[in-house]
């Protein structure tokens, strides 16, 4: 089936059954794994029938691949949505930080199995991997364009540069907390890392 004859739901009903599958996916990728997962398993679980699925995706990597674009795009909206302002009328750095690592954890979160397995398949599939790839570097510009805003607070020598060390920072070190067991308490992780980073930037 091409994907440009996907059908892109225009009435109620059909984006709710679109929703549907995907959520049914989510689950199903989150609790099995890709590999384990077929396409009429999905169906099933969303109550609908195997030809309504095809109505709305190619196949399940079809899926997959939205629901991971989607998962990226809700990070990127926190990103976009921060408060900043009132931090920088104040000059909290330090504060910020925390605010930031803070909705970062709350945005990973909320698909933390199905992260999991997005690790996974990125090692060995391109397609997962370059909608990865493309997401960190539209994060990178949401990043540079934050510290931007502090360009009169902060002391680093190369923008660009700072961006990625902030960025994969903060990334590294949600996604341990995340998914790693760790006998220190979070808040004392978050407490060490924004203060690594305000000695970094400041």
């Amino acid at each position: 089936m091409d994907e440009k004859n996907i059908h892109i739901p225009k009435q109620k009903r059909s984006r709710e059954t679109k929703l549907s599958i995907i959520n049914a996916g989510l689950k199903l990728f989150s609790e099995k794994g890709y590999y384990k997962t077929n396409s009429k398993e999905i169906a099933g679980e969303a109550d609908v029938s195997i030809g309504a699925f095809y109505i709305y995706f190619q196949d399940k990597k079809a899926l997959f691949k939205e629901i991971l674009i989607d998962y990226h795009k809700k990070i990127r909206t926190v990103l976009e949505n921060l408060e900043i302002k009132k931090y920088i009328e104040t000059g909290k750095k330090k504060e910020f930080l925390i605010y930031l690592i803070n909705k970062l954890i709350e945005a990973h979160d909320i698909y933390p199995q199905f992260h999991q397995e997005v690790s996974v398949m990125a090692q060995s599939d391109p397609d997962i991997s370059k909608i990865i790839e493309k997401s960190q570097l539209e994060s990178l510009k949401v990043t540079k364009a934050i510290l931007l805003t502090w360009k009169d607070k902060i002391r680093v020598k190369d923008i660009n540069a700072a961006a990625i060390v902030v960025q994969t920072s903060i990334e590294e070190t949600v996604h341990a907390m995340i998914f790693s067991k760790f006998n220190v308490p979070a808040p004392k992780i978050i407490n060490e890392l924004s203060e690594m980073l305000f000695r970094y930037l400041s």
